[in-house]
Order: structure tokens, then C-alpha cells, then sequence
């Protein structure tokens, strides 16, 4: 009895390392090269600092570019922009005519594992703010100029 289940216990072992190597062969991707295997997104949110006007709305655009407007729950917008942040063309306006341009997405770094954050500290009636980077979470950089009044 003891050999029976033995030979039992082997069959199953074969049959399961056989399993996984069938599935490993059969769903592993094809070998490519590094630069096919880097990630093809780039993430960058643009948020305010709490003395932005209610009223500014924030929009991106260019080639490859993909992005959603929203809100916090402070009332602040929230820009979050994927595919080519670095070379996207994001611009503010406010009902009263007055336009930013954010330039700091052009310069900034970008990991795969985490999207670059931006924090602009907005200062009423200043040409040029201040916009701090959050590279990976915990990297902060200060990019001084880069929100830009355009008129």
C-alpha cells in the first residue's frame, strides 16, 4: 500500500512540474529587446497649492497625449496627464482672461513605477510661480519659474 501511493505521489509530482513548465513555455512572451521592454507612459499630475482661485481650469494637449481634468475635494484642479507628459502643452486659464503655461512637465524626470507630481504654489498677481516635483514619491525638486503667466 505504501508503494502504490508512493508511485502516486511521483506521477503527481511529475504531472505538475510538467504543467508548469508547459504553461511557461507556452505563455512567456517572446525575448525583445531593452528598449521594447521600457515603459511607453509617462504620468504627471498637476495639482495646486491652497491659494489657487476656485475658478482656474487646466487642460493639456499635443501629440500622444492623453488627459483628465478633475477636482479635490477642496475644490482645487487636479491635471492628470499620461502618455507624453514631457511633451505635452499644458495651459491654465481663468474666467477673466488670465493664462499660465506649465513648463516644468518638459524638464522633469520620470520613473515607470510611480507618476511624476507637481504642486504649484500659486501666488495672485506674480508673472512666474514656483512648481515643486515629486519624483518617485519621496524626491522633491523645486522648479522655480515654470508656472508661467502668458499674456
Amino acid at each position: 500500500m505504501k508503494r502504490v501511493t508512493r508511485i502516486i505521489a511521483a506521477t503527481l509530482l511529475a504531472l505538475a512540474v510538467f504543467a508548469m513548465v508547459a504553461g511557461d513555455l507556452l505563455l512567456a512572451a517572446p525575448p525583445s529587446d531593452p528598449a521594447a521592454r521600457a515603459p511607453q507612459a509617462q504620468r504627471f499630475v498637476l495639482n495646486f497649492d491652497m491659494f489657487v482661485p476656485a475658478d482656474l481650469n487646466c487642460q493639456a494637449s499635443g501629440p500622444g497625449v492623453r488627459s483628465h481634468a478633475s477636482r479635490d475635494l477642496a475644490g482645487k484642479p487636479v491635471l492628470r496627464v499620461t502618455g507624453n507628459a514631457a511633451g505635452a502643452t499644458i495651459e491654465c486659464a481663468r474666467p477673466d482672461g488670465a493664462r499660465y503655461r506649465v513648463t516644468s512637465n518638459r524638464t522633469a524626470r520620470y520613473t515607470a513605477s510611480a507618476p511624476t507630481e507637481a504642486t504649484v504654489t500659486f501666488q495672485r498677481g506674480k508673472p512666474a510661480m514656483t512648481t515643486v516635483l515629486r519624483i518617485h514619491g519621496w524626491q522633491d525638486v523645486h522648479d522655480f519659474k515654470s508656472f508661467v503667466q502668458v499674456d
